[in-house]
């Protein structure tokens, strides 16, 4: 399965790349992925979760899917599709 992934700020710094493909033998749920981020990209796992708490999203946070932005109950055990395009983003307010 192939995901194409695209980081915007601050992900980027970590990642180093603002787009990149990755390829996956199995299916795999948003969690997952994040938890893949998690242990490839030290620092990720700093701006998905609210302070370190893995039940919240920073509340600066929106992950796109083929783009659209979900936020449900169940938004991590979204199933991901071969071909998907994924972003992370951070949203900024201010002037």
């Amino acid at each position: 399965m192939q995901l194409n992934l695209e980081f915007s700020p601050p992900f980027n710094e970590i990642t180093k790349k603002l787009f990149e493909t990755f390829e996956f033998e199995e299916e795999l749920t948003l969690s997952e992925l994040i938890d893949f981020f998690e242990q490839k990209f030290e620092g990720f796992s700093e701006l998905v979760w609210d302070k370190g708490n893995k039940d919240v999203f920073s509340k600066f946070l929106s992950i796109i899917i083929n783009g659209r932005s979900y936020q449900h109950d169940k938004f991590l055990e979204t199933k991901l599709k071969d071909g998907d395009q994924i972003v992370f983003i951070y949203i900024y307010f201010g002037g």
